[in-house]
């Protein structure tokens, strides 16, 4: 049985025994590439070892070092929310910071749990 739930930040908590998944309602939707993000769900419990992997292969690839538990990196937090959504990361830095700050909250209390 699926449960929802509406929290301040706009955000849907829909999970069941398999899965945690988190619906996000944009405060401010943005057009990126002709596609319209009014809303960003992340399947978090469908990642892998190998996303934080990548993840961290992809920073490192950029330039970007983690300092100190990656958990609390914004931008790795970016990483992993853009592979739980199934989006590129590029959409995530377009957010607004309200946004990204929410999204990344979402996945960083996930990771901590």
């Amino acid at each position: 049985m699926s449960k929802t739930t509406q929290t301040e930040t706009q955000t849907e908590n829909i999970s069941d025994s398999n899965s945690d998944i988190f619906t996000y309602e944009l405060k401010r939707p943005v057009t990126i590439g002709g596609t319209e993000y009014k809303k960003i769900t992340l399947n978090l419990n469908g990642l892998t070892g190998d996303d934080i992997a990548s993840s961290e292969i992809e920073m490192t690839a950029t330039g970007h070092i983690i300092a100190g538990p990656a958990e609390l990196n914004k931008t790795y937090l970016m990483h992993i929310s853009a592979r739980a959504a199934g989006i590129p990361y590029d959409v995530l830095k377009q957010l607004s910071i309200k946004d990204i700050s929410a999204i990344t909250n979402i996945t960083q209390n996930f990771l901590m749990q």
